[in-house]
């Protein structure tokens, strides 16, 4: 899978469950880190299998921005 299929299917699972702006935060960090890897020495294909399938990721981040979002409310 190349950076971009990576993105696309990470804006894809992102996509209407969290804030526009969070979806963006979290594509351009990813990116950044793919670049910043590859600069390393490592391929993008590595990076890519390290971070691991970009619908789990999604999940762990929508989880933790409800979980955040949650933490905030009760504080209210």
């Amino acid at each position: 899978m190349s950076r971009e299929e990576f993105l696309t299917e990470l804006r894809k699972a992102l996509q209407g469950r969290i804030s526009q702006q969070t979806v963006n935060d979290n594509l351009r960090y990813y990116e950044e880190y793919i670049l910043t890897e590859s600069h390393k020495g490592k391929t993008e294909a590595e990076v890519i299998a390290e971070l691991g399938n970009p619908r789990l990721l999604a999940k762990s981040i929508i989880d933790a921005e409800n979980e955040i979002g949650r933490a905030v409310q009760q504080e209210c």
